[in-house]
């Protein structure tokens, strides 16, 4: 985070303090003060979902910082994003906080534009219409409401929360407001126009710009981000219905599942991952649905992706589903698979061909 050239001596030298503080309470250092050091390991439990198999990772960076990271969709960051998931604070209260814990003394720090004002948790009453506005009040799916009053300052809100606050994360954040904006075109049935798009854009570029790449210009990331538009898979809100439909499967017992045609006999992993698809197709809306092979292995305890990998092309070839567009079976492949369920909605039974 060292190293780059800030716009002013005051933010130089809150860049200074931050790294300081950094180094007197690392990440693993400031998890052991809130009670957390069993999730302080590259390989441990969330603490901030219920997480049956580890998918959170605590880890030193080529930066030199420690990081944060759930692999099942809670977030990433560093300390200060930590304190601010943990305790729903703004980043500039989560910053406050650290800098209080790693000894500071305690007083406003100066703005920066590393955790501006401006860049709030999307539920604090400091930034009202965020994720909840009445413009798009359903996180941030607005059920088919159209852009109306406030969309400019809603656009600009998400284009602030997603800002880089480290260097080499450019294109990690700009995914996420991309993200962002497919789920508000997925909600609403209409896609945003250029010009709305460009609201978010530029407030993005404006707050990230200390620490993108100098080599780069405005018009490199916004080619990266239009382009990018076209490449989401799963808009922002999908990995919770993901989640909550792992949830269902997991308490279905054995009789709950659905047959597999031809298989009475077929092991009750390969029947509890067609069950998530079913309830997928369940959920959706056009019939097709996203899902990775990490996420099928949730499915089914003891599971890893390579197997449900596996278990996904034998669906394949007793006409379960049927794989629209492919994905990537790596274990910390985002790229999901588009899938349609074949058989009928029977919630258990012998299932037939649809």
């Amino acid at each position: 985070m060292s190293g780059r050239h800030l716009d002013s001596t005051e933010n130089a030298d809150l860049r200074a303090k931050l790294d300081e503080a950094k180094q007197r309470l690392p990440l693993p250092g400031l998890m052991k003060q809130l009670g957390l050091a069993e999730h302080a390991k590259k390989s441990a439990r969330c603490p901030f979902h219920s997480d049956e198999h580890p998918s959170f990772s605590v880890f030193q960076g080529e930066d030199g910082f420690w990081h944060w990271n759930c692999f099942a969709g809670c977030g990433d960051g560093d300390e200060i994003m930590f304190l601010s998931k943990l305790k729903g604070l703004s980043l500039t209260k989560a910053m406050n906080l650290y800098l209080a814990m790693a000894g500071f003394p305690s007083g406003r720090p100066p703005k920066s534009h590393e955790y501006p004002k401006s860049r709030e948790s999307p539920k604090s009453p400091e930034c009202p219409e965020s994720l909840e506005s009445p413009v798009f009040p359903a996180s941030p799916v607005s059920n088919g409401q159209e852009l109306d009053g406030g969309k400019e300052k809603v656009l600009k809100a998400f284009g602030s929360r997603n800002a880089c606050t480290e260097l080499n994360t450019a294109r990690k954040r700009r995914f996420k407001l991309v993200r962002d904006l497919r789920a508000i075109e997925k909600g609403t049935g209409q896609k945003l126009e250029t010009g709305q798009l460009m609201v978010a854009f530029d407030e993005w570029h404006r707050l990230s710009q200390p620490f993108l790449d100098p080599a780069k210009t405005r018009d490199d990331y916004l080619a990266a981000f239009l382009a990018e538009l076209c490449k989401v898979r799963v808009p922002t809100g999908d990995g919770d219905t993901i989640n909550k439909a792992v949830d269902r499967v997991r308490k279905l017992s054995v009789s709950e599942l659905p047959q597999i045609p031809g298989m009475p006999d077929a092991p009750e992993s390969w029947r509890r991952v067609g069950a998530l698809h079913l309830d997928l197709s369940r959920s959706s809306k056009n019939g097709t649905y996203f899902l990775s092979y990490r996420d099928a292995a949730k499915a089914c305890e003891n599971l890893s992706h390579q197997e449900a990998h596996t278990i996904t092309g034998a669906l394949v070839r007793l006409g379960v589903i049927e794989i629209i567009r492919k994905g990537k079976a790596g274990l910390n492949s985002r790229k999901a698979a588009e899938f349609r369920y074949l058989l009928s909605h029977s919630a258990n039974g012998e299932a037939e061909i649809a």
